[in-house]
């Protein structure tokens, strides 16, 4: 029987290998890492003494990929919807705190309700959005909306960060309203949040290694590919430091590497190498807190702190489009960061406490019009090779939705090439 050889073991090629062996492919996955999970994984602090996720991640209701990805693993109840759908700001500048709270799609009623929205707006600002959906592949969303809009600050610029983790000045205005119109216009459930309450790993990860296990799939860590060997359109054989593996002429193969790996195995890709980065700094109190707005997250407006997740007494602050931080020393950045904190919850919290900073330098591409423009499809000119990533051109931001549709996309493709081979 073919097999379909998966390279990497992070979201996407997670994906990838979930849904062909859920479809009775036979499947090798490896990693060169120890551990699955790339950048979205739970791992033990040696510092901290327990359990963190490497950064803080949310999902919401509109992300079908990574939803069917869940209840293919049965990993559904280790994840937490809000409902119904809010998201609670403060100011920290004004000490100014609202929820903003979708409603129907229908007929928008909730713009008209001033609790719904940031204060000071009036439904028109919102309005504006709209013209996203005309915007040109070169456009901005800072093309259409001006860093003097009294919305840029409190709507625009974390909206960009946290979904494109790129400034809004820069962001694709296409990528930010695709976003939008499957989420905020699809209505309430669509953005409902969904926060990975028992941990990343407990949710995406652990699981998906049981099932593959269950289904027979051979999983080898710490076994990076350092090259491929191709003739004729396809790929012959996959060069491990051990010595090359062949590929059948009815195998596949699926590369779900980052960018700059694969320019390295398959430079014909050529993919986006700009990247930003995402910068986590993780704090453990002595008991557990509850954030202002009464949810396990807050998003942060005039602080360096763009966002705080509480889960049990792990208090973490994430910061997207982090260009400005990322050098910064890792001891500057936590006493910097928890001075806010403190500044922020109204109250003197003590010194700092235990904390780990967690610098992803190359979290997603710059998801700039340039550098989207750049995203290659799932096939290559060989007929065997497929890529995935939410750095390929899935349509979507590069975020675990991203990531996990690319890999069912991959997976798509390898199996429809194996089972054309058959027809031959």
């Amino acid at each position: 029987m073919a097999m379909i050889h998966v390279i990497g073991a992070g979201m996407s090629g997670l994906a990838c290998a979930v849904r062909c062996a859920s479809a009775g492919q036979r499947v090798a996955l490896y990693e060169a890492a120890p551990r699955a999970g790339g950048r979205c994984r739970s791992f033990m602090d040696e510092g901290l003494g327990c359990v963190i996720d490497n950064g803080s991640h949310m999902l919401l209701g509109a992300n079908r990929n990574t939803k069917d990805y869940l209840k293919r693993l049965g990993s559904q109840d280790s994840v937490t919807e809000i409902r119904p759908a809010s998201f609670p700001f403060r100011d920290i500048r004004t000490g100014a705190q609202w929820n903003l709270r979708p409603g129907s799609p229908w007929f928008p009623l909730w713009l008209f309700n001033p609790r719904r929205r940031v204060p000071g707006s009036s439904p028109a600002d919102y309005i504006k959005a709209l013209r996203l959906g005309r915007a040109s592949a070169s456009a901005t969303v800072g093309d259409f909306i001006k860093d003097d809009d009294p919305m840029m600050e409190a709507f625009w610029q974390p909206l960009c960060q946290a979904v494109l983790n790129t400034d809004a000045k820069e962001a694709s205005a296409r990528l930010l309203w695709k976003a939008l119109s499957l989420s905020f216009f699809k209505g309430e459930a669509a953005c409902r949040p969904m926060i990975f309450s028992q941990g990343i790993s407990t949710a995406l990860v652990d699981p998906a290694l049981r099932l593959l296990e269950s289904k027979g799939t051979i999983v080898r860590f710490q076994s990076r590919l350092r090259g491929l060997r191709w003739q004729d359109k396809a790929v012959l054989a996959l060069r491990f430091p051990e010595g090359l593996l062949r590929v059948a002429n009815d195998d596949a193969v699926v590369l779900a590497v980052p960018p700059d790996i694969c320019a390295e195995l398959w430079p014909d890709a050529n993919p986006p190498q700009e990247a930003r980065p995402i910068v986590n700094v993780h704090f453990k109190l002595g008991t557990q807190i509850d954030l202002p707005g009464g949810l396990p997250f807050l998003g942060l407006i005039g602080s360096d702190a763009q966002w705080l997740f509480a889960r049990g007494n792990i208090l973490s602050v994430t910061m997207s489009a982090a260009t400005a931080y990322v050098d910064r020393p890792n001891f500057e950045l936590a006493n910097h960061l928890w001075d806010e904190i403190t500044r922020i919850l109204g109250r003197n919290m003590g010194r700092l406490p235990p904390w780990r900073v967690i610098k992803e330098r190359r979290a997603t591409i710059a998801q700039t019009p340039e550098i989207i423009a750049q995203r290659p499809g799932a096939r290559t000119m060989l007929g065997n090779l497929f890529l995935a990533g939410d750095w390929t051109n899935t349509g979507l931001p590069a975020t675990i939705e991203g990531s996990i549709a690319s890999g069912y996309t991959a997976a798509r493709h390898a199996m429809g090439a194996i089972a054309s081979r058959k027809r031959d």
